[in-house]
């Protein structure tokens, strides 16, 4: 009975990440899909830089430095996507390349469904860093359920300048969330990672554009809002 109830929550969550990119379109008026990746992009910038400017109550240095990959969920990207009480959000994800520098980013949305972790409706930031690189470079293929295809836990956090800084990584995914103004680790079991391809293609304006064509086969950074993205990673991860 365990195993039938939860392939039917599973089923429920995939039917709302379904609906997300519908959703937001619905939410945002007569905004184009260029601009909504746009706006994605400077709401990261800005999420960066709370983490950045709070040195006692943010993520761990090591732990962004030791990332092969991160997922950026700013809060005024969230989308009600008004089935089974399903919610989620839109962000961007970025690996690391062969050099170490950080790859083009590309346009993801999560599903926290009904499952635990509830986002109410605060809007909150949401942030994923990822050990393994190979972990999310195949998102476009197929959805992510955090908990089930990879393991996932709250992140540490620094907690004052006598904290130690020097955290390794004991799950696939650490998971953060901001909530009055402060990061701290949250579970985010039964969410759902997925390909956010309309946003992606309109964001480099290409049809059908790979996660693998965007890590590698397009120029870095690709505008003005990936610039500022990456100066913004690139001074965290001095």
């Amino acid at each position: 009975m365990k195993a039938i109830l939860n392939l039917i929550l599973v089923s429920m969550l995939i039917i709302t990440v379904g609906n997300l990119n519908t959703a937001a379109s619905a939410g945002e008026g007569k905004s184009t899909d260029s601009e909504k990746a746009a706006k994605t992009l400077e709401q990261a910038v800005m999420t960066l830089n709370h983490i950045m400017n709070d040195s006692e109550n943010g993520i761990p240095q090591s732990l962004i430095d030791n990332s092969e990959g991160i997922m950026i969920f700013p809060g005024d990207s969230k989308v009600a996507a008004g089935i089974f009480n399903g919610q989620g959000g839109r962000g961007i994800a970025m690996t690391r390349k062969d050099d170490g520098y950080w790859s083009n980013p590309f346009i993801v949305s999560l599903g926290t469904g009904s499952l635990g972790f509830q986002m109410g409706t605060q809007a909150s930031d949401i942030v994923l860093l990822i050990q393994d690189k190979n972990d999310i470079m195949e998102i476009e293929k197929t959805f992510i359920t955090l908990g089930s295809d990879v393991d996932v836990a709250a992140g540490p956090v620094n907690k004052g300048s006598s904290y130690s800084n020097d955290i390794t990584f004991g799950s696939d995914i650490y998971s953060y969330y901001r909530n009055n103004g402060i990061f701290t680790g949250v579970s985010l079991n039964g969410g759902i990672l997925s390909y956010n391809e309309i946003l992606s293609e309109s964001l480099y304006g290409i049809d059908d554009v790979s996660t693998y064509e965007i890590f590698s086969g397009i120029e870095t950074p690709y505008n003005d809002d990936v610039n500022d993205l990456m100066e913004a990673l690139v001074i965290y991860d001095e």
